[in-house]
């Protein structure tokens, strides 16, 4: 092979090399991806209400603990969906990128042993009590500088409320929630029930109309009243009581012939350590103390409502739970009702 011969190979290595240098750097300049300062992407969240927060600037301190009290957990359930791609919410659920919420409120920063919280989470101290899930959920990165959640935040204070009742009654052990005690009277309230600070109102109402149809004692009430509209007022349990017969339990137990039932009748249902200790029946008057206040009626129930403070919703809730059942209660002043039809699916 002569000195020609190896020019010519030569010069096809070369020229094949700088094709291909060439290609390689018209590529990168198409392609070329600019690296982000941090990993990750920030989860926006848009404000649906933007009205909200310019309403209740911020919704801190007394002004969220009203929101709260009459939150709608329905409603916090969806908004939770939103924080579905990196949370569990199901009990002994396993965590995603970030840890599992069942039970969160009351728990520690930082709770959920194996999981790898950044510093700043892990450094920070303190519980997700109600006023630090709001700060949280409005502007993480804003509560606890430095941390790895890469979320905007919920900028809608009615919303946060929500959410925050969502997640303190997906819980075995729900906190009681704050009592909006500085609401005005409004028949309107989130649940349809009336604030703590229109008991009053109510009240004076319903020995109104008590003293015009002559209808003082309870068990003549309830024997007056109208069972289909205390259907309508069930709906507002539904979400933690079932009502058909031989339904399951959900958060709470079914209600089906609850009317004399004992009180933590149900098989197998986990009642708590004071409602299995109360002892007595659901009668008329027990039912009628407990749904205007639970916690009053027996202390240190885990039952998560607030009460309903109309007497005339209770007396029909009670009218349509004592017709729910194969054996109703005679009430004086009113004919023995007949049992129920199934229950509406």
């Amino acid at each position: 092979m002569n000195a020609y011969e190896l020019n010519k190979i030569a010069g096809a290595i070369l020229g094949t090399l700088t094709v291909i240098l060439g290609v390689n750097a018209i590529a990168h300049g198409l392609f070329h991806e600019e690296k982000p300062e941090k990993p990750g992407y920030e989860v926006a969240v848009k404000d649906e209400k933007s009205g909200d927060a310019a309403a209740a600037a911020g919704a801190g301190g007394a002004d969220f603990h009203a929101l709260l009290a009459s939150a709608d957990p329905v409603k916090g359930e969806q908004v939770a969906k939103r924080c579905g791609a990196c949370h569990s919410f199901g009990k002994g659920e396993a965590p995603k990128m970030g840890p599992n919420l069942y039970g969160v409120v009351g728990a520690k920063h930082a709770h959920e042993e194996g999981f790898a919280y950044s510093d700043p989470m892990k450094k920070s101290g303190g519980n997700w009590d109600f006023d630090s899930l709001n700060k949280w959920l409005e502007n993480p990165k804003g509560y606890i500088p430095g941390t790895t959640m890469a979320f905007a935040g919920i900028k809608s204070p009615q919303e946060r409320a929500d959410l925050v009742a969502y997640m303190n009654k997906n819980s075995d052990s729900p906190q009681a929630l704050p009592k909006d005690s500085g609401s005005k009277p409004d028949d309107n309230a989130a649940g349809g029930q009336k604030a703590p600070g229109d008991q009053a109102g109510a009240e004076g109402s319903d020995k109104a109309v008590a003293k015009a149809t002559g209808a003082g004692d309870l068990d003549a009430k309830v024997a007056a009243a109208d069972p289909a509209k205390g259907q309508q007022v069930a709906k507002r349990c539904s979400a933690c009581h079932s009502f058909g017969k031989g339904e399951p339990a959900k958060a709470g137990p079914n209600l089906y012939g609850i009317v004399g039932a004992k009180h933590a009748h149900q098989d197998g249902f986990a009642y708590s350590e004071p409602m299995k200790k109360s002892g007595g029946n659901w009668d008329i008057a027990s039912l009628d103390k407990w749904l205007e206040n639970p916690k009053g009626y027996i202390p240190g129930t885990t039952m998560a409502f607030a009460g309903i403070k109309s007497a005339d919703e209770r007396a029909a809730l009670i009218a349509y739970m004592n017709k729910n059942s194969d054996s109703p209660q005679q009430l004086s002043g009113g004919e023995s009702p007949a049992p129920a039809a199934p229950a509406e699916s």
